[in-house]
């Protein structure tokens, strides 16, 4: 199955490890099969991956419909989600499940000691095995 990386604000992840939050929104679509794992790093001042989740759905539609279809778990006022998705045709919706704390430290420090170079994506990043960093998550 499929590995990818997303970069969240920690807010929001505190939100995904608590269980509020189990959708989160992207402004581009993302090409990865249902099941697949997706590592969450905790972006600055955290700056390490903390949670473990399997994709439940990828949902992509205007703003409004998605914005009416997962409101009550996207864990953010209708204000943030308007700014965010302000100019947009399309939006998607990731939906989470299998929710958990990642069982090792992975801050930015240890996945640099995989690639110098690494940098958080901003988007997200598939994790394969031509990828510097792939035994980190093996």
């Amino acid at each position: 199955m499929s590995s990818a990386l997303i970069s969240i604000r920690p807010i929001h992840v505190k939100d995904i490890l608590s269980g509020k939050k189990t959708v989160e929104i992207r402004t581009r679509s993302m090409q990865l099969p249902i099941g697949s794992t997706l590592w969450i790093y905790s972006t600055l001042p955290t700056g390490k991956i903390e949670v473990i989740a399997e994709i439940d759905f990828i949902d992509t539609k205007t703003p409004n419909t998605i914005w009416r279809r997962h409101k009550k778990s996207i864990c953010i006022s209708k204000e943030m989600f308007d700014a965010y998705t302000q100019g947009r045709e399309k939006v998607t919706a990731i939906g989470l499940k299998n929710i958990e704390p990642a069982r090792r430290d992975l801050c930015l420090k240890a996945l640099r000691n995989f690639d110098e170079n690494f940098m958080p994506p901003q988007f997200f990043l598939k994790i394969t095995p031509d990828k510097k960093i792939y035994p980190a998550f093996a």
